[in-house]
């Protein structure tokens, strides 16, 4: 029945009585394997040695090229990695540039966050996934080849957005005990389950794109030592699995907070999923999530219009960790048998690798569809739930969504009352990323003079 109702659907969106308005699309789509071989490089994420010896399933790079009525295009540019490297995004950017001739506040990098991916960044503690130029440089020119591929196939199409709230995988991992943050399942925590999605279709093949995006860390395939995207694929294999003629891409939203939970059936109580059965579970669950919005939920037509911004700014660091701070954990006390943790290793790191910025570079990136409907916010690194409701009450447009881990991954990104909690995503995560500071509680309204200027850029 679901089959035989997307080709009446297929049918009727593309009929004569269409609006020009919903017709006024072109859109193109392409993908690619990214998967490494088995050895060639560490996965990333986690602070433990890991190298996969296999493929659980295949990594994706994904294309979504946008053109509206006035030629205005943007790509969204989506692969199953930790994160992105600033230094690898703006050379993609200046290449699709150079041969597409689009600016860069038009190309949109996202990273779904796998931390059963690559490690392609430069400044990422080698303990969490030491990176290999080589697959970096494969790694580019399989996505430039997604950008001309998508490029050359543009399509007549209409695009439908909606989202519903949806809280049936994941929630908040900041457990408060004692007065301290811990590390658990806190259903009473923060946790953005606004949901987006984007219906795509296009007179070529595939017919129909669904881009999905949701807030939770693809942390829940367990102990595996495999190439794996994690819920996101199994999210995108249901989808197509279900429907005819249909592509799905996954965006990360505000899940630095955040990890896919389940009820333990013996106990009853919540606990971290950590099994490739769990996290296809999860994955399957937002699926089904995602067909019962597009049967029964509201979706809203998008003329064809896109503008795009790109505004830079900074944010301040509070006390910076002292040399002495740093020594003590690059020098713990010789104990017998006992391994270093991935904490010795990042503070060595940093000795041999000093970063003095005197403040945090912050790029955040606007895109407005549909006759100024609808308003993306594409922000960068591991961005905290808090920030979803407070980026989408910012917005111009009646509708908003907001996108993490794009265009760039060198921090957590926590709100004022995180900062001041403390705990990994407020102050030890820091290490990792080596800054030379934790962020100080102004780091909201620092962020929000970014997000302005990249709004009234597009007004």
């Amino acid at each position: 029945m679901r089959r035989l109702l997307f080709f009446v659907t297929m049918v009727a969106t593309f009929a004569s009585q269409a609006r020009p308005e919903e017709r006024s699309w072109s859109v193109g789509y392409a993908q690619a394997d990214i998967t490494p071989a088995p050895g060639q490089l560490q996965m990333s994420g986690f602070g433990r040695e890991r190298y996969a010896r296999g493929t659980l399933a295949p990594l994706l790079t994904q294309v979504v090229a946008l053109r509206d009525r006035e030629d205005n295009t943007g790509v969204l540019i989506t692969a199953d990695i930790l994160d992105l490297d600033h230094v690898m995004v703006e050379a993609i950017r200046r290449a699709v540039g150079h041969v597409h001739g689009i600016p860069a506040e038009n190309i949109m990098f996202v990273a779904s966050h796998t931390h059963w991916g690559p490690a392609v960044r430069f400044r990422m503690g080698f303990s969490l996934g030491a990176p290999n130029v080589w697959y970096m440089g494969h790694l580019e020119q399989k996505i430039l080849a997604c950008v001309d591929a998508a490029m050359e196939e543009l399509s007549a199409a209409t695009i439908e957005y909606g989202w519903f709230d949806f809280r049936g995988i994941g929630c908040n991992r900041r457990l408060p005990v004692d007065g301290k943050i811990t590390w658990g399942p806190y259903r009473q925590g923060s946790f953005d389950g606004h949901t987006p999605v984007f219906r795509i279709r296009r007179k070529a093949d595939p017919r129909q794109l669904l881009v999905v995006g949701h807030a939770c860390h693809p942390t829940s395939s367990g102990t595996i030592g495999k190439w794996s995207p994690d819920y996101p694929g199994a999210m995108r294999d249901y989808l197509a699995a279900e429907m005819p003629e249909t592509k799905a891409v996954f965006v990360q939203g505000c899940g630095g907070d955040a990890k896919v939970v389940h009820e333990d059936p013996e106990t009853g109580k919540l606990v971290f999923s950590n099994s490739p059965e769990r996290s296809k579970a999860a994955g399957e669950k937002l699926a089904r999530a995602v067909l019962k919005h597009l049967e029964t939920g509201r979706m809203t037509p998008l003329g064809g219009q896109l503008a795009c911004s790109l505004a830079t700014g900074q944010i301040s660091y509070g006390r910076r960790w002292s040399q002495e701070e740093i020594e003590r954990q690059a020098f713990p006390e010789p104990k017998k048998n006992r391994q270093h943790s991935w904490q010795t290793w990042t503070a060595r790191q940093s000795l041999a690798l000093p970063y003095n910025s005197e403040s945090f570079r912050y790029d955040v990136q606007l895109w407005k569809l549909g006759d100024n409907r609808l308003t993306i916010f594409a922000m960068e690194g591991e961005i905290c739930s808090p920030w979803g409701p407070m980026l989408r009450a910012m917005a111009p447009t009646a509708e908003a969504m907001v996108i993490g881990y794009a265009n760039g991954t060198s921090s957590y990104i926590p709100d004022k009352q995180i900062v001041l909690d403390g705990g990994y995503e407020g102050l030890t995560s820091q290490h990792a990323y080596f800054l030379p500071a934790p962020f100080t509680d102004e780091i909201e309204s620092e962020i929000k003079q970014i997000v302005t200027r990249a709004m009234q850029a597009i007004e």
